[in-house]
């Protein structure tokens, strides 16, 4: 800050003491019972004005001197902030201090989210080239086997989920809300995997049930189908899994008769790259598609839970919001 912006601001105080003294001037002045000569009142006002300047100028060198601490102290967010000298100070300190933990919290953020899809898309590649061997391997030993379009399905689903896990946080750029009918979304995803289904002899119950909900149609069928994949892995051969529709709580419940959920995994089985128990004996378990199931399901406002009974069942119920006109952000 130069002595020229410091003058600037100060204008409107020089203005009032100049214009005080003129006042007292005048007044005294025009006063005849007063005994004061124009020496005497040319010394008060020589004085007075040279007081002020001595204070005026000392308080430019003060601020200044203030200011560029805490100009350096912008270079690094992380120091202590300087001393208050007064409530204004503290005023501006207090305003600063929660600048740098918004700003902080942001960083932390950012960085947390950049380590995530650092560590997914690492597994990730790791993952994929299993399947991708082996489709190469079928290919040149010229074997036409189901185990070919397994793998395939295989790799699809990992695309698929990179695609989304890639999308969070940019998910209101390519929903579109739209009125769907659940029983035929449901049974268009059972007739796309069921070569799946069919080799692992599981049968899928369904009853007919009219239910039409407002969502992303694209989104909605995601989360149906990690859901049937999830309870398709964990199910046992000729093992039923069922998908009911609740009208009035406007739920869709997707129950298998499987090996279940221990319960001390339960709590867990929506954190980022968690198998538990039953994922550490199962191969192909990669902890992320309860996680972006969950995830999805919040950006559209509706909600995911799961119970289960180790040994006995799982159930997945997704609750559909009445309103879902609106882009939930989370």
């Amino acid at each position: 800050m130069t002595f020229k912006h410091f003058l600037s601001d100060q204008k409107w105080l020089l203005f009032t003491f100049y214009f005080i003294l003129l006042l007292v001037t005048i007044l005294v002045s025009v006063d005849p019972k007063l005994q004061i000569t124009i020496g005497t009142l040319v010394y008060l006002l020589i004085l007075s004005i040279f007081i002020f300047n001595v204070y005026f100028i000392g308080t430019y060198f003060y601020k200044k001197n203030q200011l560029e601490t805490w100009l350096s102290f912008t270079h690094d967010c992380f120091r202590s902030f300087p001393e208050a000298k007064n409530h204004e100070q503290t005023i501006y300190l207090q305003s600063l201090q929660l600048l740098r933990d918004a700003y902080s919290m942001e960083i932390y953020e950012m960085n947390e989210a950049t380590k995530g899809q650092l560590e997914f898309m690492t597994q990730w590649f790791h993952e994929i080239k299993t399947p991708i061997a082996i489709c190469r391997l079928l290919v040149e030993t010229e074997i036409d086997s189901p185990s070919l379009q397994e793998e395939i399905n295989r790799i699809e689903g990992y695309v698929e989920q990179a695609l989304y896990f890639s999308r969070l946080h940019e998910f209101n750029k390519d929903y579109v809300i739209q009125e769907i009918d659940l029983e035929k979304l449901i049974k268009e995803i059972i007739i796309s995997e069921s070569k799946t289904f069919i080799a692992k002899k599981v049968k899928i119950e369904l009853p007919k049930i009219n239910m039409v909900c407002v969502s992303d149609k694209k989104a909605l069928s995601y989360i149906i189908r990690q859901l049937l994949l999830n309870a398709l892995k964990y199910s046992k051969e000729h093992g039923v899994i069922s998908i009911s529709l609740n009208q009035m709580t406007k739920q869709i419940i997707i129950r298998d008769n499987g090996i279940g959920i221990p319960a001390e995994d339960l709590p867990r089985v929506f954190e980022k790259g968690f198998t538990g128990k039953n994922g550490r004996n199962i191969q192909r378990s990669t902890g992320m598609g309860l996680f972006l199931a969950k995830k999805t399901a919040e950006k559209l406002g509706h909600e995911l839970t799961v119970y289960s009974k180790e040994g006995i069942y799982t159930e997945a119920v997704l609750t559909l919001t009445e309103t879902n006109d609106k882009y939930h952000i989370t």
